[in-house]
Protein backbone atom coordinates (compact mmCIF):
# COMPACT_ATOMS: atom_id res chain seq x y z
CA UNK A 1 0.00 0.00 0.00
CA UNK A 2 1.44 3.34 -1.03
CA UNK A 3 1.47 6.00 1.68
CA UNK A 4 1.07 9.66 0.83
CA UNK A 5 4.18 11.51 2.10
CA UNK A 6 2.15 14.51 3.20
CA UNK A 7 -0.31 12.30 5.05
CA UNK A 8 2.52 10.40 6.69
CA UNK A 9 4.20 13.61 7.83
CA UNK A 10 0.95 14.76 9.36
CA UNK A 11 0.36 11.52 11.25
CA UNK A 12 4.04 11.09 12.23
CA UNK A 13 5.28 14.57 13.22
CA UNK A 14 8.20 13.05 15.16
CA UNK A 15 9.34 10.72 12.36
CA UNK A 16 12.78 12.39 12.03
CA UNK A 17 13.36 12.09 15.77
CA UNK A 18 12.31 8.45 15.68
CA UNK A 19 14.80 7.67 12.90
CA UNK A 20 17.54 9.43 14.85
CA UNK A 21 16.80 7.44 18.00
CA UNK A 22 16.64 4.12 16.13
CA UNK A 23 20.02 4.86 14.56
CA UNK A 24 21.53 5.57 17.99
CA UNK A 25 20.08 2.36 19.45
CA UNK A 26 21.39 0.26 16.59
CA UNK A 27 24.80 1.91 16.86
CA UNK A 28 24.81 0.89 20.52
CA UNK A 29 23.79 -2.68 19.46
CA UNK A 30 20.83 -2.74 21.80
CA UNK A 31 17.42 -4.31 21.14
CA UNK A 32 14.37 -2.44 22.35
CA UNK A 33 14.07 -4.62 25.44
CA UNK A 34 17.75 -4.20 26.31
CA UNK A 35 17.57 -0.42 25.88
CA UNK A 36 14.45 -0.27 28.05
CA UNK A 37 16.30 -2.10 30.82
CA UNK A 38 19.39 0.10 30.48
CA UNK A 39 17.30 3.28 30.47
CA UNK A 40 15.04 2.04 33.29
CA UNK A 41 11.91 2.75 31.27
CA UNK A 42 9.19 0.49 29.91
CA UNK A 43 9.51 -1.17 26.54
CA UNK A 44 6.27 0.55 25.55
CA UNK A 45 7.91 3.95 26.17
CA UNK A 46 10.76 2.96 23.86
CA UNK A 47 8.34 1.78 21.18
CA UNK A 48 6.32 5.00 21.38
CA UNK A 49 9.48 7.11 21.10
CA UNK A 50 10.48 5.17 17.97
CA UNK A 51 7.02 5.30 16.42
CA UNK A 52 7.26 8.96 15.41
CA UNK A 53 3.60 9.57 16.20
CA UNK A 54 3.83 10.80 19.79
CA UNK A 55 6.17 13.12 21.59
CA UNK A 56 8.47 11.38 24.08
CA UNK A 57 8.68 13.05 27.45
CA UNK A 58 11.87 14.83 28.43
CA UNK A 59 12.62 12.14 31.01
CA UNK A 60 12.21 9.30 28.49
CA UNK A 61 14.27 11.08 25.85
CA UNK A 62 17.12 11.80 28.26
CA UNK A 63 17.11 8.21 29.53
CA UNK A 64 17.07 6.87 25.96
CA UNK A 65 20.04 9.02 24.94
CA UNK A 66 21.95 8.15 28.09
CA UNK A 67 21.42 4.41 27.59
CA UNK A 68 22.70 4.70 24.01
CA UNK A 69 25.80 6.57 25.14
CA UNK A 70 24.91 9.48 22.84
CA UNK A 71 27.44 12.29 22.55
CA UNK A 72 26.70 15.98 22.87
CA UNK A 73 26.12 16.44 19.13
CA UNK A 74 23.64 13.55 19.05
CA UNK A 75 21.84 14.96 22.09
CA UNK A 76 21.65 18.41 20.56
CA UNK A 77 20.22 17.01 17.33
CA UNK A 78 17.65 14.96 19.24
CA UNK A 79 16.43 18.09 21.05
CA UNK A 80 16.26 19.99 17.77
CA UNK A 81 14.22 17.24 16.12
CA UNK A 82 11.94 17.13 19.16
CA UNK A 83 11.25 20.86 18.77
CA UNK A 84 10.60 20.50 15.04
CA UNK A 85 8.24 17.61 15.65
CA UNK A 86 6.32 19.56 18.25
CA UNK A 87 6.01 22.51 15.85
CA UNK A 88 4.73 20.22 13.10
CA UNK A 89 2.31 18.54 15.48
CA UNK A 90 0.71 21.88 16.47
CA UNK A 91 0.59 23.11 12.86
CA UNK A 92 0.22 26.81 13.66
CA UNK A 93 3.17 28.31 11.81
CA UNK A 94 1.21 28.82 8.59
CA UNK A 95 -1.20 31.25 10.22
CA UNK A 96 1.52 33.37 11.84
CA UNK A 97 2.63 35.88 9.22
CA UNK A 98 4.77 38.19 11.32
CA UNK A 99 7.26 40.79 10.06
CA UNK A 100 10.89 40.73 11.10
CA UNK A 101 11.51 42.41 14.48
CA UNK A 102 13.17 45.40 12.79
CA UNK A 103 9.93 46.16 10.90
CA UNK A 104 7.45 45.80 13.77
CA UNK A 105 5.37 48.93 14.36
CA UNK A 106 2.15 47.80 16.11
CA UNK A 107 1.13 45.69 19.08
CA UNK A 108 -0.51 43.19 16.74
CA UNK A 109 2.70 42.68 14.78
CA UNK A 110 4.73 42.27 17.96
CA UNK A 111 2.20 39.76 19.27
CA UNK A 112 2.47 37.76 16.04
CA UNK A 113 6.27 37.83 16.22
CA UNK A 114 6.31 36.54 19.80
CA UNK A 115 3.79 33.80 18.96
CA UNK A 116 6.01 32.81 16.04
CA UNK A 117 9.04 32.54 18.33
CA UNK A 118 7.02 30.35 20.68
CA UNK A 119 5.82 27.98 17.95
CA UNK A 120 9.27 27.66 16.41
CA UNK A 121 10.59 26.70 19.84
CA UNK A 122 8.16 23.81 19.98
CA UNK A 123 5.70 25.44 22.40
CA UNK A 124 7.84 25.10 25.55
CA UNK A 125 6.43 25.45 29.05
CA UNK A 126 6.90 29.14 29.78
CA UNK A 127 6.35 28.61 33.50
CA UNK A 128 9.13 26.01 33.79
CA UNK A 129 11.89 27.60 35.87
CA UNK A 130 14.43 25.17 34.40
CA UNK A 131 14.17 26.94 31.03
CA UNK A 132 14.98 30.32 32.56
CA UNK A 133 17.65 29.74 35.23
CA UNK A 134 18.18 32.75 37.44
CA UNK A 135 15.01 34.47 36.25
CA UNK A 136 11.50 34.60 37.66
CA UNK A 137 9.14 32.44 35.55
CA UNK A 138 6.26 34.13 33.79
CA UNK A 139 2.87 34.08 35.54
CA UNK A 140 0.55 31.54 33.94
CA UNK A 141 -1.99 34.16 32.90
CA UNK A 142 0.69 36.34 31.30
CA UNK A 143 2.15 33.37 29.44
CA UNK A 144 -1.30 32.38 28.15
CA UNK A 145 -2.06 35.90 26.94
CA UNK A 146 1.26 36.18 25.07
CA UNK A 147 0.95 32.78 23.41
CA UNK A 148 -2.63 33.43 22.33
CA UNK A 149 -1.89 37.00 21.20
CA UNK A 150 -4.17 38.51 23.81
CA UNK A 151 -1.50 40.71 25.36
CA UNK A 152 2.18 41.58 25.60
CA UNK A 153 4.76 41.17 28.36
CA UNK A 154 4.34 43.75 31.12
CA UNK A 155 7.93 44.98 30.86
CA UNK A 156 11.35 44.27 29.38
CA UNK A 157 12.15 41.70 32.08
CA UNK A 158 9.13 39.58 31.19
CA UNK A 159 10.02 39.84 27.51
CA UNK A 160 13.57 38.61 28.19
CA UNK A 161 12.17 35.73 30.26
CA UNK A 162 9.80 34.80 27.42
CA UNK A 163 12.56 34.86 24.81
CA UNK A 164 14.91 32.86 27.05
CA UNK A 165 12.29 30.16 27.60
CA UNK A 166 11.82 29.99 23.82
CA UNK A 167 15.52 29.41 23.22
CA UNK A 168 16.42 32.98 22.22
CA UNK A 169 19.06 33.39 24.91
CA UNK A 170 21.84 35.47 23.39
CA UNK A 171 21.52 39.22 24.12
CA UNK A 172 22.27 40.05 20.49
CA UNK A 173 19.36 37.86 19.36
CA UNK A 174 17.05 39.39 21.97
CA UNK A 175 17.94 43.01 21.14
CA UNK A 176 15.68 43.38 18.03
CA UNK A 177 12.65 42.22 20.03
CA UNK A 178 13.49 44.53 22.93
CA UNK A 179 13.84 47.47 20.54
CA UNK A 180 10.53 46.60 18.87
CA UNK A 181 8.84 46.37 22.27
CA UNK A 182 10.17 49.80 23.31
CA UNK A 183 9.03 51.30 20.00
CA UNK A 184 5.52 49.84 20.25
CA UNK A 185 5.03 50.92 23.86
CA UNK A 186 6.31 54.43 23.10
CA UNK A 187 3.93 54.74 20.15
CA UNK A 188 0.80 53.20 21.64
CA UNK A 189 1.35 53.46 25.38
CA UNK A 190 0.02 51.07 27.98
CA UNK A 191 -3.30 50.66 29.78
CA UNK A 192 -2.05 51.09 33.32
CA UNK A 193 -4.45 53.02 35.58
CA UNK A 194 -3.44 56.54 36.64
CA UNK A 195 -2.00 57.08 40.14
CA UNK A 196 -4.64 57.49 42.83
CA UNK A 197 -3.44 61.02 43.62
CA UNK A 198 -4.29 62.09 40.07
CA UNK A 199 -7.86 60.77 40.08
CA UNK A 200 -10.56 63.37 40.07
CA UNK A 201 -12.96 63.87 42.94
CA UNK A 202 -15.85 64.29 40.55
CA UNK A 203 -18.11 61.28 40.98
CA UNK A 204 -19.44 59.99 37.68
CA UNK A 205 -22.82 58.34 37.36
CA UNK A 206 -22.22 55.00 35.69
CA UNK A 207 -25.85 54.73 34.57
CA UNK A 208 -27.45 57.96 33.30
CA UNK A 209 -30.93 58.93 34.48
CA UNK A 210 -33.49 58.36 31.67
CA UNK A 211 -35.51 61.27 30.32
CA UNK A 212 -38.72 59.59 31.50
CA UNK A 213 -37.54 60.01 35.07
CA UNK A 214 -36.55 63.61 34.77
CA UNK A 215 -32.92 63.01 33.85
CA UNK A 216 -30.87 64.10 30.89
CA UNK A 217 -30.30 60.54 29.63
CA UNK A 218 -26.60 61.34 29.48
CA UNK A 219 -23.57 60.83 31.69
CA UNK A 220 -23.59 63.26 34.59
CA UNK A 221 -20.89 64.45 36.96
CA UNK A 222 -21.55 65.65 40.49
CA UNK A 223 -19.16 67.99 42.30
CA UNK A 224 -19.88 67.25 45.94
CA UNK A 225 -17.38 69.87 47.10
CA UNK A 226 -19.71 72.52 45.70
CA UNK A 227 -22.70 70.71 47.20
CA UNK A 228 -21.15 70.81 50.67
CA UNK A 229 -20.27 74.49 50.21
CA UNK A 230 -23.91 75.20 49.37
CA UNK A 231 -25.28 73.27 52.35
CA UNK A 232 -23.01 74.86 54.94
CA UNK A 233 -24.57 78.41 54.82
CA UNK A 234 -28.04 76.90 55.19
CA UNK A 235 -27.01 75.07 58.35
CA UNK A 236 -25.41 78.21 59.76
CA UNK A 237 -28.54 80.26 59.01
CA UNK A 238 -30.74 77.73 60.80
CA UNK A 239 -28.49 77.79 63.84
CA UNK A 240 -28.54 81.61 63.93
CA UNK A 241 -32.34 81.89 63.79
CA UNK A 242 -33.65 83.27 67.17
CA UNK A 243 -36.77 81.14 67.05
CA UNK A 244 -34.77 77.98 66.70
CA UNK A 245 -32.14 79.09 69.21
CA UNK A 246 -34.83 79.67 71.86
CA UNK A 247 -36.20 76.14 71.32
CA UNK A 248 -33.17 73.97 72.10
CA UNK A 249 -35.04 70.68 71.92
CA UNK A 250 -36.43 71.40 68.46
CA UNK A 251 -33.03 72.66 67.32
CA UNK A 252 -31.24 69.55 68.54
CA UNK A 253 -33.76 67.34 66.77
CA UNK A 254 -33.47 69.34 63.56
CA UNK A 255 -29.69 69.35 63.59
CA UNK A 256 -29.67 65.63 64.35
CA UNK A 257 -31.96 64.94 61.40
CA UNK A 258 -29.73 67.04 59.17
CA UNK A 259 -26.65 65.18 60.42
CA UNK A 260 -28.31 61.83 59.75
CA UNK A 261 -29.18 62.89 56.21
CA UNK A 262 -25.63 64.08 55.62
CA UNK A 263 -24.30 60.77 56.95
CA UNK A 264 -26.47 58.82 54.50
CA UNK A 265 -25.34 61.10 51.69
CA UNK A 266 -21.66 60.67 52.53
CA UNK A 267 -22.00 56.89 52.65
CA UNK A 268 -23.73 56.85 49.28
CA UNK A 269 -21.03 59.04 47.77
CA UNK A 270 -18.33 56.86 49.31
CA UNK A 271 -19.81 53.71 47.77
CA UNK A 272 -20.12 55.44 44.40
CA UNK A 273 -16.49 56.52 44.58
CA UNK A 274 -15.42 52.98 45.47
CA UNK A 275 -17.28 51.51 42.49
CA UNK A 276 -15.78 54.06 40.11
CA UNK A 277 -12.26 53.66 41.47
CA UNK A 278 -11.96 57.30 42.51
CA UNK A 279 -10.96 58.91 45.78
CA UNK A 280 -13.84 60.09 48.01
CA UNK A 281 -14.13 63.87 48.31
CA UNK A 282 -12.29 65.51 51.19
CA UNK A 283 -15.55 66.58 52.83
CA UNK A 284 -16.43 62.93 53.44
CA UNK A 285 -13.31 62.34 55.52
CA UNK A 286 -13.97 65.48 57.58
CA UNK A 287 -17.76 65.20 57.91
CA UNK A 288 -18.31 61.50 57.24
CA UNK A 289 -19.77 58.89 59.59
CA UNK A 290 -16.54 58.63 61.58
CA UNK A 291 -16.09 62.34 62.22
CA UNK A 292 -17.13 64.22 65.34
CA UNK A 293 -19.70 66.20 63.36
CA UNK A 294 -21.90 63.11 63.13
CA UNK A 295 -21.63 61.87 66.70
CA UNK A 296 -24.75 62.58 68.80
CA UNK A 297 -22.70 63.81 71.75
CA UNK A 298 -21.15 66.45 69.51
CA UNK A 299 -24.55 68.11 68.92
CA UNK A 300 -25.33 70.71 71.58
CA UNK A 301 -27.97 73.48 71.76
CA UNK A 302 -26.50 76.92 71.30
CA UNK A 303 -27.36 78.12 74.81
CA UNK A 304 -25.48 75.15 76.39
CA UNK A 305 -22.23 75.90 74.61
CA UNK A 306 -21.73 79.07 76.55
CA UNK A 307 -22.34 81.27 73.48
Amino acid sequence: MTRCPADGATRRPFADLAQHLIALRRAARLPQRGLAEAANVSRGAVQRAESGTTRPTTAVLDAYLRACGAGEDARRRARLLLVRGRTAQRGRLRELRAPAPDFISTKRELGLALALVYERAGAPSLTDARLTPGRKPLPRTTAWRIVNRKGLPADHEQLITFLTACGVRHPAAQRPYLDAYSHVIAQHGTRRPPPRAQRTQLIRRVHPVPLARGGSDADAYFDFERLAAGIRPVAEAIAADPGVRNAPTAMAAGVQAFADALTALSRSVGREAHRNGTAPPDWITTTGPGSSAHRPEAIRPVHESGG
